[in-house]
């Protein structure tokens, strides 16, 4: 710890830290034992630029700010920096040197001098953390260039430059999920980190060319011990589209043609649990079920259990997706700010009757802002707590039924049974479900939605 005067006042500095005799300061301190697979090294440490102690010390007070926002982050399972990846922070880097990425790989006449500042920014960097007799070898060619002196945005930015950048693995998701506008979305932060971080801690950390087929058949064989083929299945699946997507947008060249394409998992989907249909007895039971001190987990029950909906898209709802003034009351299915879609496919009027349309019109007299569900919406507003929302669910059915009482999920499963015993077409059963393919109307016609109305009620 560094302690000094400034003025009548003595700062303590516990992460200030000064190297031998430089005189520039540094921000050290060692990355906590739970996150310490974030991290190349057991110590961060960061060049303040910085002589003058009274400026190094606020200096260190922000690097300090920003490194503890980060531990947070990523104790939460979000990605280490809130918007930038290391390819846009390196941007911005070439930026402060009027270079835009074209103009840092240019090698026309006068692009040299262009590029002289930046060149001149990296060469004192490295007089800053070289000995003098060090120095002079790495200007001579003495020693090899010495990229672990500059930071991660310079080495980046002269990457970009030679046009040689690269990622590594544990880079691709923030930079995907940023590009294709769901960093905000928990839950997809969530799955393409998991994704990525589960294999990375099999195979090891490199860009997406340096691993080969042997990795990844390691992968899905240590796997498949403990998760089931599917999640292995959906895990690459994911790995796959984010290594396409940014090695793609990016242009980069080394990692577009690597080996996660058609990969073999075998007997995919043998180990799926079957999941059972309610049966009439079941379906009785929960239409008679007495009210709870939860009543809008019964609401949600009632609501799957006529209309086949997924839990995520009955969280989701909003006041005003609700129309009971139509001829046909009815639900309007569309992605909105707190929820997502399964698929374009999931986008569809839902008609309302039996105990569904019971359970919206209690939600709507009792609604006291714009979400049908305000338990299970996060207090960011930008997702859905349906993990909850189903875990409370399936607590109720197995105090209803009992312990082997089928999932909430199974409502769907039992919906399209039962519409098939009303001999309702397939056509019109995949469109309920929002399981539909190539429908020109995804919404429907007043007279297809009575029709739709006509085959639910049969169902009762």
């Amino acid at each position: 710890m560094m302690q000094f005067n400034v003025g009548t006042y003595t700062i303590s500095m516990k992460y200030l830290f000064k190297r031998g005799n430089r005189n520039t300061y540094y921000y050290r301190r060692r990355v906590p034992e739970e996150l310490a697979q974030h991290y190349p090294k057991p110590f961060i440490e960061i060049s303040l630029k910085q002589s003058d102690k009274a400026v190094a010390a606020a200096v260190c007070q922000e690097t300090h700010q920003m490194v503890e926002e980060q531990f947070e982050r990523l104790r939460q399972g979000l990605p280490k920096n809130k918007v930038l990846s290391n390819y846009q922070s390196a941007l911005q880097l070439l930026a402060q040197y009027n270079l835009s990425e074209t103009d840092a790989r240019a090698e026309k006449e006068g692009a040299d001098e262009a590029k002289d500042p930046f060149y001149d920014s990296l060469d004192d960097t490295i007089r800053a953390k070289s000995s003098e007799s060090d120095y002079a070898a790495y200007r001579h060619n003495e020693r090899p260039f010495p990229y672990h002196l500059l930071d991660d945005d310079q080495r980046a930015a002269l990457a970009i430059a030679k046009g040689k950048f690269r990622l590594k693995a544990s880079q691709y998701p923030a930079e995907y999920l940023r590009r294709k506008g769901r960093d905000k979305n928990r839950r997809n932060v969530n799955e393409a980190n998991n994704a990525m971080d589960t294999f990375i801690q099999c195979c090891g950390d490199r860009p997406p060319a340096d691993y080969s087929r042997s990795d990844i058949n390691h992968f899905i064989e240590v796997s498949l011990k403990t998760k089931k083929t599917a999640t292995v299945h959906r895990q690459l699946k994911s790995i796959t589209a984010m290594f396409n997507f940014v090695t793609l947008e990016l242009d980069i060249k080394p990692d577009k043609h690597h080996c996660f394409e058609k990969f073999n998992i075998p007997n995919l989907g043998d180990d799926a649990e079957s999941r059972e249909d309610f049966t009439q007895d079941h379906i009785l039971a929960i239409r008679e079920m007495p009210p709870t001190r939860t009543p809008e987990i019964d609401c949600m029950i009632h609501l799957m259990l006529d209309t086949g909906m997924r839990i995520k898209e009955c969280c989701g709802l909003l006041v005003g997706d609700v129309n009971l003034q139509a001829e046909t009351p009815h639900l309007v299915l569309y992605k909105n700010n707190i929820r997502g879609l399964k698929n374009k496919n999931s986008q569809r009027l839902l008609p309302l009757v039996g105990a569904a349309l019971n359970a919206v019109e209690k939600l709507i007299s009792t609604a006291t802002n714009d979400y049908l569900f305000p338990r299970y919406v996060h207090d960011s507003g930008d997702d859905v707590k349906n993990t909850g929302a189903s875990g409370a669910c399936n607590k109720r059915l197995r105090a209803l039924i009992g312990p082997s009482s089928p999932t909430c999920h199974s409502f769907r499963h039992t919906m399209q049974t039962r519409l098939r015993n009303t001999e309702c077409p397939k056509e019109k059963r995949d469109e309920l479900g929002g399981w539909a393919k190539d429908i020109s109307d995804k919404y429907g016609t007043p007279s297809d939605l009575k029709l739709k109305a006509k085959y639910l009620l049969a169902t009762l």
